[in-house]
């Protein structure tokens, strides 16, 4: 679907080309492996309006702790090669952040409308 996208808007493919079921079987490791550490992913995603690949923001993946607090997620800078958009000394790499607000608490829902477009 990715590489569709791309098409339609003009973007070449990048020379690795993966396909929709390499990105599901990447996102699924990706998942098991932040659960592992993380706990359970929570329910709802926030989604950029615009694709990442595109220009547009990080969707963001919430891990809200046993005692409070949230971990925050993106899960689509690393390709399923271990490539990403920036090589550092220690390689590739997620984002993740950390907050003491709970993601499903209604009351906080103002500190992560602030907090979101901050971290994509």
């Amino acid at each position: 679907m990715f590489d569709r996208l791309k098409k339609l808007l003009g973007r070449a493919s990048s020379p690795a080309s993966f396909s929709d079921e390499d990105y599901d079987r990447w996102y699924e490791l990706k998942r098991r492996g932040l659960e592992y550490v993380l706990g359970p992913m929570y329910e709802m995603v926030s989604h950029g309006v615009i694709p990442f690949f595109l220009g547009g923001r990080l969707d963001i993946y919430f891990f809200p702790g046993p005692s409070g607090g949230t971990a925050l997620v993106s899960m689509e800078l690393i390709e399923p090669n271990g490539s990403g958009p920036k090589r550092s000394k220690i390689g590739t790499y997620e984002l993740i952040a950390f907050t003491k607000h709970w993601i499903g608490d209604e009351a906080a829902r103002q500190a992560f409308d602030v907090m979101l477009p901050r971290l994509s």
